[in-house]
């Protein structure tokens, strides 16, 4: 008779940890696939998969199973499979927990029934799906599948009304007695994003046309209110029809929007997003209501990082509406999808926004996907790496979220993509080897050993985002050969948002500075006290109160703060240069900027952009400041003032190089740990160094000794962020 288990997410030592019957367990998982000959605990492959991280230590798993899969055209659910799921990972490790990922997706059957209930779209048709052997259900999410709508009622009563009954189910059987959570999924991939959003243009169905109608009449409350708003003074409730593609791609000023012609576009993008949320919300609460003890609820949400530019039309702009529920516990996403990001000596970093997520109480958990030799890849046949350097990225991207204070689990796509050695090996894990399975093991012992620890992570660098800001700007549909290695965002959708969100936070995971990460929401509530270097990254859109509060309790104390791009060039009702002066205090002009370079420097660091797309961008007048950039026809870039002890500094380009960061940051007295241009992480206990070169360096801890270390080319090393010691690499 196994333990039942219980779960939950509590504050200890003032961060959020998974808690199971009432002890704090390190948050690392392993995870099947979805994928045909991966996905079942049962079978040989992924049970040898499962056993080998349970002799790791790891006692957390992870699998998939579909509404799709266990109810059939008579609409009755049948739970033999998921406790099939779970026996296969107990009979693979008797103590195991096991978090189910539970696909709400309507099936095919049930979208015959109810065509109006699906997804529309403002540029094509949907595909019929086209059935054969053993799909994956999720195969056609990305492109123009025929799916139900977010937005939908009749979809949601139905997906509310079995999973009510599942967790009824399951939980009273004997299987259900070591599951810990649910993690609902939906949309492509199951990560809530928007069906076909990349190439297409999503939701205009009747569904969703319905919901905005309705959305709209709370929000307005008459017609002629609407009509205002929008421009159109004979507007009706039953005119009203989600944007064409046409309206969404059109921008104003620079890459904005202009909410005197645009309200429409910006206020279907807000109802989109906010539906979306409460459509998740709504299901967690339902199985918070109806599993019979405390459990686990999971999602994939809260991505705003590596969104190949379409964040309005397939993100998640309302994590704040997320953030606010106590019905979700956890939050999750793949790591960045950013080439560099991923490759050896790149920065392995997460997709959401960890920080906010853990100020507000909840688990974030990444999703390491990453092939290894071991296997290959199955989606990229040009994969190259080596023995050496799997180890060296399976340590960054494990400690990668631990050292913010989250966790992870290994999603192991690597049974699906064969083996070099097929003759001898046939199907392996991505980490079927020896040296990955007992790095695994000590990784497993380190996070164990902090994990009710303080989280002790001195950040005194904060970078602000609104992912709401993305209602106000314009990016362009993706091209479908370019989806998703070859999508450049930069040149389809705007040129400043990737620099302001992947490019900025690669070179600050690479500069020897310590950062955290802010929602523009949250700043009335924070504690500025630990900041040096405060900077407004993706923020175009601030009201009165946001610009006072910038002026009273950001730029004082002796503190440096950087605008970027477009920051504060709307107040949400105007749209223009002469709103950004007063948040920044840079009078701004916009200025025509083809694809040419501009550079800055600062403190003899000099960093040269060039735009991939022509833009209207912004400017300044050199009146009573320095100027530290210009682009490429003198005007200025880049400028900076000093008032007492603070300075101000705005660009009209995100700076996103390591070692120009760093100078920023030293300007700024912030404290530098590694004065090389390599990925250091510190939290959670440790210190992590992710190099490429390798070689002899100083790392300066704040709380603890000078490292004089000699670390190896192409590694991962891990020291205790005390001590001194070294732990691992």
């Amino acid at each position: 008779m196994s333990t039942t288990i219980t779960a939950g997410v509590k504050e200890l030592a003032g961060r959020p940890v998974l808690v199971l019957n009432g002890r704090p367990v390190a948050p690392l998982l392993y995870g099947l696939t979805d994928c045909p000959g991966a996905r079942w605990s049962w079978e040989e492959v992924p049970a040898r998969n499962i056993a080998l991280f349970a002799a790791s230590g790891i006692h957390l798993f992870q699998a998939d199973i579909w509404f799709e899969q266990m109810i059939g055209p008579e609409d009755r659910l049948d739970i033999t499979l998921a406790r099939r799921q779970v026996a296969g990972v107990r009979a693979a490790c008797p103590n195991a927990a096991v978090m189910l990922r539970v696909h709400v997706n309507a099936p095919q059957w049930w979208l015959d029934r109810h065509p109006e209930e699906g997804v529309g779209y403002a540029d094509t048709e949907p595909e019929p799906e086209q059935p054969w052997s053993l799909q994956r259900p999720l195969a056609q999410d990305a492109g123009r599948p025929r799916r139900a709508s977010f937005s939908s009622r009749a979809w949601l009563e139905w997906a509310g009304r079995h999973l009510r009954t599942f967790c009824g189910e399951l939980a009273a059987t004997e299987e259900g007695r070591a599951v810990f959570g649910l993690q609902i999924a939906n949309g492509v991939y199951g990560e809530w994003h928007q069906f076909g959003f990349l190439c297409h243009d999503p939701d205009t169905g009747r569904a969703a046309t319905a919901a905005f109608r309705a959305w709209l009449q709370s929000r307005y409350g008459s017609e002629e209110k609407l009509g205002r708003a929008w421009g159109r003074p004979d507007l009706t409730w039953a005119a009203v029809a989600a944007p064409d593609s046409a309206a969404r791609e059109i921008a104003d000023c620079g890459i904005l929007r202009d909410p005197q012609r645009r309200r429409a576009v910006i206020d279907y993008f807000t109802f989109l997003h906010e539906q979306l949320a409460d459509t998740i919300l709504a299901l967690a609460a339902t199985v918070k209501s109806a599993w019979p003890r405390p459990v686990l609820t999971a999602a994939f949400f809260g991505y705003f990082h590596s969104m190949f530019g379409r964040a309005a039309g397939g993100g998640h702009l309302a994590l704040d509406r997320v953030l606010a529920s106590p019905h979700l516990d956890c939050l999750c996403a793949p790591q960045s999808y950013v080439p560099t990001a991923r490759a050896m000596g790149g920065t392995g970093h997460a997709r959401g926004l960890i920080d906010p997520v853990r100020r507000a109480g909840k688990l974030w958990l990444d999703e390491m996907d990453q092939p290894t030799t071991v296997s290959g890849c199955p989606w990229d046949r040009t994969f190259v790496s080596s023995p050496a350097d799997d180890a060296a990225v399976q340590i960054r991207n494990i400690l990668q979220p631990v050292t913010r204070g989250g966790g992870v689990w290994w999603y192991d796509f690597g049974p699906v993509a064969g083996t070099p050695a097929a003759v001898r090996h046939g199907l392996m894990g991505w980490w079927d080897a020896p040296r990955l399975q007992a790095d695994a093991t000590r990784l497993q012992t380190l996070v164990t050993a902090r994990v009710d620890q303080p989280l002790a992570r001195p950040a005194d660098v904060l970078v602000v985002h609104d992912p709401w800001s993305f209602a106000h700007t314009v990016a362009l549909r993706l091209p479908p050969a370019g989806v998703p290695s070859d999508a450049r965002p930069e040149v389809h959708g705007d040129p400043v948002s990737p620099l302001a969100i992947d490019a900025l936070a690669e070179g600050l995971h690479q500069s020897g500075l310590i950062h955290e990460e802010a929602l523009l929401g949250e700043l009335p509530a924070l504690d500025f006290s630990p900041y040096r270097l405060v900077i407004f990254a993706t923020t175009p859109v601030l009201n009165a109160t946001q610009r006072q509060l910038i002026q009273t309790r950001v730029a004082v104390d002796g503190r440096h703060v950087v605008f970027t791009g477009f920051t504060g060039w709307s107040d949400g009702e105007r749209t223009g240069p002469e709103e950004a002066v007063t948040a920044t205090g840079f009078v701004t002009r916009l200025h025509r900027a083809d694809p040419v370079a501009l550079a800055f420097t600062v403190n003899g660091a000099e960093e040269i952009r060039a735009l991939a797309t022509a833009c209207r961008m912004p400017a300044f007048d050199e009146t009573s400041v320095a100027v530290v950039g210009r682009w490429q026809d003198g005007a200025a870039a880049a400028v900076c003032r000093s008032s007492g002890t603070t300075t101000r500094w705005s660009f009209a380009l995100a700076p996103t190089r390591p070692h120009f960061l760093r100078e920023l940051g030293r300007r700024a007295g912030c404290r530098i740990i590694n004065e090389a241009d390599e990925t250091t992480l510190l939290g959670g206990g440790l210190l992590v160094v992710h190099t490429l070169a390798g070689g002899p360096r100083t790392l300066r801890l704040p709380a603890g000794p000078i490292i004089q270390a000699e670390l190896p080319a192409r590694s991962s090393v891990v020291f205790d962020a005390l001590t001194g010691e070294r732990l691992l690499g």
